[in-house]
C-alpha cells in the first residue's frame, strides 16, 4: 500500500550544528597543555614515566629527578574552583583576590571563604561555592514551572540552617506543601520551634497561622507609609480623586503619630480594628482634638479592645504632647466647613459627607484585615515581630494564595509585608552618629558571620518599589535577597519597566534555569549574558568523489551571545547557567532531597507585653501569672545552690558512697571492683509505682454539698466504703466523699437497669 510521506521544508535535527561543533579552540598548544595538567590528566606523565622505567631500566636514574620535580609542581600548583574554594580547605584562594594592605593597588589571594554550595560545574565536575559576602550582593533565580526553583530554594535554606542563620520566604504562589517541607527541613537541624508562619490561605476554612500586626513596633513614619500602602491606590487620578487622596494622606500622616505615641507610652496596641474606630467616624477625631483651650482630660482616645470585643474610650494622659494634635485638628477644621462652636458633628451633614469621601476607599482593606484575615491581624500582641525575626535569625514563612485572591489583593498584602520589612531593617542602621564605632556600627543588631536570607518566590505577583531600596542597603546590614520568578513580562507589568530594571540589574549572582518565554525574557537574558569573541568554523568544502563535506581548516572570529537561548530551553530540572562577576558556569544545582513527612504543627511563642505604668485597666498582660514568674526570677528562685541537692538514699545512695570512696583512694582496679561490688547492697522495701505517687499536688477540694445523697440499697456496701476511703485518702472531706461516691454509684446502677 502506498504511503504519502509528509513534506518538511524546515531544518531537521541532523542539519543543526550541535554541541558547539562550529566553534574552534584557537588556544596555543602550551595553553592547552597547562589546562590539561590542572585536571586528572596530570597523572598520565607519571604513569608514562613508570612504564618507560619498567621497559628501559637504564633511564630510571634520569627519570626520577624529572618525576620528582613534576610531582612537586603538581602538588604545589594553585587550586582553582569555578568561583570560591570551600572554607574548610584552609588555604589561599586565587579566585578570591583581596587588596594587599602593604602595597596599594596590588591584589593578593585571600583565604578560602566558600560556605554556600550551589552545585557542580558540569564541564569540569568541580564544586561551585560562594561566600556569605557574595550572597550579600543578592541573587535572582528565573525559571519556568518545573525547572527546579523550589528544590534549589530548599537546598539554599539547608545551607542557611547548617550555618545557624535564618530566613524569611514569601511565596506568591503558595500551597500548604511549603510549610510541611520547611518543617521537615528545620526538624533535621533542630530548629522546628523557630518557625513562624503567616498563612493567608483561607479558602478551605483552616485559619491556622501565627498572628502578625504590621503596626506593632514600627515608628510613626513607618506606620504612615504602611497605611498609605494599604489604603491609598497606586494610580493617582486627577480632579476630585486627587483632592480626596491628598486629604486621606494628610489624615493618615497626622494620626500615625498619635497611634505611635499611645502604643509606646500607654501600651495600647495599634490594630486594624483600632484604626477603623478612629478613621470611620469623624466624631471620634473631634473627641480626640476638642478645642485648643481644652485640657487632655476632656479629650478622649478610642481603641478596640480584643479582650472585651468592644470600643473603649479613655481620656488622653496629661503628658500627651499638644503638638501631635494640631495636624488632626487642622484636618477636622478643613473638612466640609466644620464649625467648632457646635462641638460635635451632629447637624453638620456636609462634614460627615466630605469625611466619608476621604475614607470611602478604606472599607475594603478594613474588611480584609478584620474579617477575611482576622485570624492574623486581630491580636493585641502578635506572634511575629519582624525585628525579632530578622535580628534573632528566626525562620518566617509567608503564604500568599494566587488562586483564591484577586491579584490586587495579593499585591497589597505583599507590598505591606515588604514595607514592614523595610522599616524593620532600618532599626539596624543606627539612630546615633555619636559614640563608640564598635558599639554603634561594628556590633549592629544585624552583625553575624553569615547573612540572613530573604527569598521572594514568584515575586512578580507582589513586587513593590521598596525592594530596590532594600537591595541597595541590605548588603551593609548583612542581608541577602533572592528574587525568583518565571518571566520578566509580568514583573514589568507589576512595577513598570523603569522600576523593574534595578531589581533585575542589581543582583550579582544570576542563576538561570529553564525558561520558555521567548519575548522580553529572552531579550533580557541575552542582554544580561552579553557577547564574546569566539573562533568559528568558516565553512565546509565538498568532495566531488564521495559527496562528503570536510571543514576548511580555518577559523573566523565572530561575536556571539555568551548565553545560547537553545541552551536555556534545553536545561533539565536541577540544571542552570550561573553568572557571577563575568563568569558563566554550566551548573548542576545542589539537591538537598527534602521530603516532607510526619505531622506538622505551629509552635506558639510566649507572648510578652511591655506593660506601661499608665496603661488602661482594660489592657493586661497576655500571659497569666507573668508577674508571679517575674517576681520569682527577680528573687533568684531559678538559681540552684549546692544545698539544694539531696543525697539519694537506698541502693543508689550506697552506690554513690562507694564511688566517692574509690575516687578518693588510689588503689588498683581489682580493689576498686571489689570495693564497689564486693559487699552486698542494702535491700530496699519493694514499692511498685512509688515514683507515680511522689510529689503529688494537693487536690482541689470539692464544693460542700448542702444536702446528703443516700446510696441505693442495691449497691455493694463494701465497694461503697472502699471508694469513700480512697477519696478521703486523696484529701476530700468525708461528707463530700460519701455524697460524690453515692451519686456516681446510683447513676451507674440506674444506667444498667
Amino acid at each position: 500500500m502506498a504511503v504519502i510521506r509528509r513534506r518538511i521544508d524546515g531544518p531537521q535535527d541532523f542539519h543543526e550544528q550541535r554541541d558547539g561543533i562550529a566553534y574552534r579552540d584557537t588556544r596555543t598548544l602550551s595553553a592547552r597543555l597547562i589546562e590539561a595538567l590542572r585536571t586528572e590528566a596530570s597523572a598520565l606523565p607519571l604513569i608514562a614515566a613508570a612504564g618507560i622505567a619498567l621497559a628501559v631500566p637504564a633511564v630510571t636514574t634520569a627519570l626520577v629527578p624529572v618525576a620528582l620535580a613534576y610531582t612537586g609542581y603538581v602538588l604545589s600548583r594553585p587550586l582553582d574552583l569555578p568561583l570560591r574554594l570551600p572554607g574548610f580547605a584552609r588555604r589561599k584562594d586565587y579566585g578570591n583576590p583581596v587588596p594587599d594592605p602593604k602595597r596599594p593597588g596590588v591584589e593578593i589571594p585571600g583565604r578560602a571563604q566558600g560556605d554556600w554550595l550551589l552545585g557542580w560545574d558540569e564541564v569540569t565536575g568541580q564544586q561551585v561555592w560562594v561566600s556569605g559576602n557574595d550572597l550579600t550582593m543578592h541573587g535572582i533565580l528565573p525559571g519556568a514551572t518545573g525547572s527546579g526553583k523550589t528544590q534549589f530554594i530548599y537546598s539554599l535554606l539547608c545551607s542557611a540552617l547548617a550555618q545557624g542563620t535564618g530566613f524569611t520566604i514569601v511565596d506568591g504562589k503558595a500551597s500548604n506543601n511549603l510549610p510541611f517541607s520547611l518543617e521537615a527541613l528545620q526538624r533535621k537541624w533542630g530548629a522546628a520551634a523557630n518557625m513562624r508562619v503567616i498563612n493567608f490561605l483561607v479558602a478551605n476554612g483552616d485559619r491556622k497561622s501565627h498572628t502578625w500586626s504590621p503596626f506593632a513596633s514600627v515608628n510613626a513614619e513607618g506606620m504612615a507609609e504602611l497605611l498609605r500602602t494599604l489604603f491609598l491606590p497606586d494610580d493617582k487620578g486627577g480632579g476630585n480623586s486627587a483632592h480626596f487622596r491628598s486629604r486621606a494622606d494628610s489624615l493618615i500622616g497626622s494620626m500615625s503619630h498619635v497611634f505611635a505615641w499611645m502604643r509606646d507610652h500607654m501600651g495600647i496596641p495599634v490594630t486594624a480594628a483600632t484604626l477603623r474606630v478612629n478613621f470611620s467616624d469623624i466624631q471620634t477625631l473631634i473627641d480626640l482634638v476638642r478645642r485648643q483651650d481644652d485640657s487632655n482630660a476632656d479629650r478622649h482616645f478610642a481603641y478596640y479592645s480584643m479582650e472585651t470585643r468592644k470600643t473603649v474610650r479613655i481620656p488622653l494622659p496629661a503628658e500627651f504632647p499638644e503638638e501631635l494634635l494640631h495636624p488632626v485638628r487642622f484636618y477636622v477644621q478643613e473638612t466640609g466647613g466644620y464649625s467648632e462652636a457646635k462641638g460635635t458633628a451632629e447637624g453638620q451633614d456636609k462634614v460627615r459627607e466630605q469625611h466619608s469621601y476621604v475614607i470611602g476607599g478604606f472599607a475594603k482593606t478594613f474588611t480584609m484585615m478584620t474579617t477575611t484575615y482576622g485570624h492574623i491581624f486581630n491580636c493585641d500582641i502578635p506572634d511575629v515581630d519582624l525585628q525579632d525575626v530578622i535580628f534573632n535569625r528566626r525562620n518566617l514563612i509567608v503564604l500568599l494564595p494566587s488562586l483564591e485572591n484577586d491579584p490586587d489583593t495579593n499585591a497589597a498584602i505583599g507590598k505591606t509585608f515588604i514595607t514592614a520589612q523595610r522599616y524593620a531593617l532600618s532599626a539596624a542602621l543606627g539612630a546615633s552618629i555619636e559614640g563608640d564605632y564598635e558599639d554603634l556600627v561594628i556590633n549592629r543588631p544585624s552583625a553575624a558571620d553569615t547573612p540572613y536570607l530573604m527569598l521572594y518566590d514568584e515575586v512578580n505577583y507582589f513586587a513593590t518599589r521598596g525592594i530596590d531600596v532594600m537591595m541597595a542597603q541590605a548588603r551593609e546590614l548583612n542581608m541577602s535577597i533572592f528574587l525568583s520568578f518565571q518571566e520578566v513580562g509580568s514583573l514589568y507589568a507589576t512595577l513598570g519597566r523603569d522600576w523593574a530594571t534595578p531589581l533585575l540589574g542589581n543582583p550579582k549572582l544570576k542563576i538561570f534555569e529553564n525558561i520558555e518565554d521567548a519575548t522580553v525574557t529572552r531579550e533580557w537574558v541575552e542582554q544580561t549574558g552579553g557577547t564574546m569573541q569566539v573562533g568559528v568554523l568558516s565553512g565546509y568544502d565538498n568532495s566531488p568523489l564521495v559527496g562528503a563535506y570536510s571543514d576548511q581548516l580555518r577559523a573566523d572570529i565572530r561575536e556571539v551571545k555568551r548565553i545560547s537561548w537553545s541552551d536555556i530551553q534545553a536545561l533539565r530540572q536541577g540544571q542552570a547557567i550561573v553568572l557571577f562577576r563575568g563568569k558563566r558556569i554550566y551548573t548542576r544545582l545542589f539537591y538537598a532531597g527534602i521530603k516532607p513527612d510526619g505531622r506538622n504543627r505551629l509552635y506558639s511563642p510566649l507572648r510578652i507585653r511591655n506593660q506601661r505604668a499608665t496603661a488602661p485597666a482594660g489592657i493586661t498582660t497576655a500571659a497569666p501569672g507573668a508577674s508571679r514568674v517575674s517576681e520569682a526570677l527577680a528573687a533568684g528562685a531559678d538559681l540552684v545552690e549546692d544545698s539544694d541537692f539531696q543525697h539519694p538514699g537506698g541502693v543508689l545512695g550506697e552506690v554513690y558512697n562507694r564511688l566517692a570512696a574509690i575516687i578518693s583512694n588510689d588503689t588498683a582496679t581489682r580493689d576498686d571492683v571489689s570495693n564497689l561490688f564486693g559487699l552486698p547492697l542494702p535491700e530496699a522495701p519493694f514499692r511498685p509505682f512509688e515514683a507515680l505517687f511522689r510529689d503529688l499536688p494537693a487536690p482541689h477540694p470539692l464544693a460542700t454539698q448542702s444536702r446528703a445523697t443516700l446510696v441505693d440499697r442495691r449497691v455493694n456496701r463494701e465497694l461503697y466504703e472502699t471508694l469513700v476511703a480512697f477519696e478521703m485518702k486523696m484529701g476530700a472531706p468525708e461528707a463530700n466523699a460519701r455524697n460524690q461516691i453515692a451519686r456516681m454509684l446510683n447513676q451507674t446502677l440506674h444506667a444498667e437497669t
